[in-house]
């Protein structure tokens, strides 16, 4: 299994993975799979400018994405956001994650979410806020087993339902 950037010859790797979370009527993604008006490599391209910061929709931040391939499947994604705004700081946080919903509980998420931090603390962020749904029991426990403390659980009225905020102190334990 390796964790890296999205290439150009992994274009039916990321078309299976989003048909599998539109058969399993999942719609969100934590990576920008904008609609691409060009090619495949131009959505390559734009993950690149959105980790330098460039071509940015109003409101995005600079982003790093990341996905675990196991040979040429993609089991799952990660979105580091560089810092954060107002509304990222109640619903996004530093931190996106997902595996395909045939991978889940099997350990990728914690996975996935031990080597975003390994990114932040590269990028010296000291903390890191994740956010979930507060139903999403599943990603509140790979939170907290990667050493998230619950914050508070707050309703975010664009999203329409309540969501969990914990904060991780990426000083705290340099081994996890």
């Amino acid at each position: 299994m390796a964790i890296e950037r999205l290439h150009t010859d992994h274009e039916r790797a990321v078309a299976d993975f989003i048909a599998e979370f539109a058969a399993a009527n999942e719609e969100r993604i934590p990576a920008c799979f904008r609609p691409a008006d060009g090619s495949f490599a131009d959505t390559v391209e734009q993950f690149a400018k959105h980790e330098r910061g460039e071509g940015l929709p109003d409101g995005w931040v600079p982003s790093s994405s990341r996905f675990l391939f196991d040979g040429e499947r993609i089991l799952g994604v990660l979105n580091l956001r560089h810092w954060l705004t107002d509304s990222l700081l109640q619903f996004g946080g530093h931190v996106g994650y997902s595996v395909r919903p045939s991978e889940r509980r099997k350990g990728y998420g914690t996975q996935l979410l031990k080597h975003a931090m390994t990114m932040a603390r590269e990028r010296e962020i000291e903390r890191i806020l994740i956010t979930c749904a507060s139903d999403n029991l599943a990603s509140a426990g790979v939170i907290r087993a990667c050493g998230g403390v619950f914050d508070n659980r707050i309703f975010f009225e664009p999203v329409g339902h309540e969501v969990d905020r914990f904060w991780i102190d990426l000083h705290s334990d340099p081994n996890s």
